[in-house]
């Protein structure tokens, strides 16, 4: 399982750095130290690759989040982006790149890409649906907007932009419970 999980981490590295159709097997295989056999032999097809590397980041990135239900849910969202960017860049969204890449040419890949941006909003309004107060959709809406916006302003303002958008995002939901 060792190799796997190289495969998995290079690929992951040398897609969001290079692109998915500009990485190579081969320098995906010289990068995880494996052959081009033993890369097909857990990973039949590109595609199949391409899946897990997204569903491993998706898995990874969600793991370090807090239940909705939880009050400190938002600020945690924020600081796992904030750290996320430290420890893997601000070179953009992951996903947002494999759509661009893939909108035209696969239609399944595309799809799991914008998932994700789905599955964050959606994590983003239940935590505000646990909070008092009134215009809870406006609230979700205004934080799922830091939350992506934070992830482009990185490419600016670095791993600072998600701790500031955090700190705004408590400020919009210390106004919007008390109403």
């Amino acid at each position: 399982m060792k190799k796997k999980q190289d495969i998995l981490n290079a690929a992951e590295r040398l897609f969001y750095s290079n692109g998915f159709h500009a990485t190579s097997t081969d320098r995906i295989c010289s990068e995880a130290s494996v052959s081009t056999r033993t890369l097909y032999r857990y990973f039949p097809s590109r595609e199949l690759l391409t899946e897990a590397v997204m569903n491993a980041r998706k898995d990874r990135f969600s793991a370090a989040l807090l239940p909705a239900e939880d009050p400190a849910a938002i600020a945690q969202l924020f600081s796992v982006l904030g750290s996320w960017m430290q420890d893997y860049g601000t070179s953009g969204c992951f996903f947002l790149k494999a759509w661009g890449e893939y909108a035209e040419q696969d239609v399944w890949l595309s799809a799991l890409a914008l998932d994700y941006r789905y599955e964050m909003r959606e994590y983003i309004t239940a935590c505000v649906r646990n909070m008092p107060g009134q215009h809870r959709e406006v609230l979700a809406d205004a934080i799922w907007m830091l939350f992506e916006g934070a992830i482009t302003a990185a490419l600016v303002a670095g791993p600072d932009a998600a701790f500031r958008a955090g700190e705004a995002a408590a400020l919009l939901t210390a106004s919007g419970t008390r109403r």
